[in-house]
Order: C-alpha cells, then sequence, then structure tokens
C-alpha cells in the first residue's frame, strides 16, 4: 500500500470534526503533506486552511500547482514571509502572520479563517515540530490543546503533522490524547 493509499484509508471514514496527526520521516514529510492536502481537498471537496510554519506561501502555491492542487480551495496563514522580510505578495487566499512564534495571532487568524469560509473545512498545522522550535513546549502544548479543543467544538476537522520520534515526549503525548487517530506514514 503506498502512502496515499494509507491516507485516503485512514481519514475516509471519520466522523465530522476528526481531527488526526501525521507522523513520516523527514524525508518523506513534503511528500506526505501535499498528498493530504491533494486527498482532502480533490477526494474530499474540503478547502484547506494550512498555517505554514516550515515554508513561505510562494513556495508552497509553487508545489500546490505541481501537484495539480486546486489553489482556489486553500486559504495558507503563512508564519514565514513576515518575520524573514520577504516580499509579501497580495493573494485572496495568503494571511501573513508576525512569526511562528505569535501563538495568539495564529490562534486568532485560524478562528477568523474558520469562520470566513463556508462549508466542509479543514485545518492543517505544518508542522509541530518547525512551530516548537520557535516555541517554549509547555506553551505551545497550551496553543495546541485550545486550537484542538475550538476546532472539536466547531466541528471543524484538524490536521497536524510531526516528525515520528522527534518530538518532544510530553507535547506528543499531550497532542495525541486530543487526537482522534494517530496515523504512521
Amino acid at each position: 500500500m503506498n502512502d496515499l493509499e494509507k491516507i485516503s484509508q485512514e481519514l475516509n471514514n471519520l466522523p465530522k470534526g476528526w481531527i488526526v496527526m501525521l507522523e513520516t520521516s523527514p524525508e518523506k514529510m513534503l511528500e506526505v503533506s501535499l498528498s493530504t492536502i491533494k486527498f482532502l481537498s480533490d477526494e474530499k471537496n474540503y478547502i484547506g486552511i494550512i498555517v505554514s510554519a516550515s515554508r513561505p506561501q510562494k513556495n508552497l502555491i509553487q508545489l500546490y500547482q505541481q501537484k495539480k492542487i486546486d489553489i482556489k480551495k486553500i486559504l495558507i496563514l503563512d508564519c514565514i514571509s513576515k518575520s524573514q522580510s520577504l516580499d509579501l505578495e497580495e493573494a485572496s487566499n495568503v494571511i501573513y502572520l508576525e512569526s511562528v512564534s505569535s501563538l495568539t495571532n495564529i490562534s486568532l487568524a485560524i478562528t477568523a479563517s474558520i469562520q470566513r469560509i463556508p462549508g466542509d473545512k479543514f485545518v492543517f498545522i505544518d508542522s509541530i515540530n518547525s512551530m516548537l522550535i520557535h516555541n517554549k513546549p509547555e506553551v505551545f502544548a497550551q496553543f495546541i490543546h485550545g486550537i484542538l479543543t475550538k476546532l472539536r467544538i466547531g466541528g471543524i476537522n484538524g490536521l497536524l503533522i510531526s516528525l515520528e520520534h522527534e518530538t518532544n515526549k510530553e507535547i506528543h503525548a499531550e497532542i495525541a490524547q486530543l487526537c482522534d487517530r494517530i496515523v504512521k506514514i
């Protein structure tokens, strides 16, 4: 079974409002992220809210286009470009946030995006490990707990990606208990 088949099998029969953590190796992380977003936007017809802590919007859009992911179904919360002083291109599907460590602003942007987008959607946090580099583990755990609780209450699908065996054990346990499923790819 290839990665895409495993992703579709694992995500296919979940009840509305599911929360899943994908665990993968550093070598497969990008491919797993792209395959999952493609599956959810194409097959499930969801709109994706992507919290990008690892790549700037410009790079993500190029990758999505290469994978033939419909970028009209994607809203990117770019946590990289501003903090790296990159050119901020005006686009209707991008919100630039100050930095990966601005957790309150990220939380507010997620909430506003959820309210703004009609229909079935998912929030994809890419990646737990990148966010942990910029935030204290206990503060990040509170942030993730708050986000996942908000998603659960709102019946919004949530997806997190993490490097297998690389995430702080306490943080991993904290996040894992809030998920419906942990998928190792």
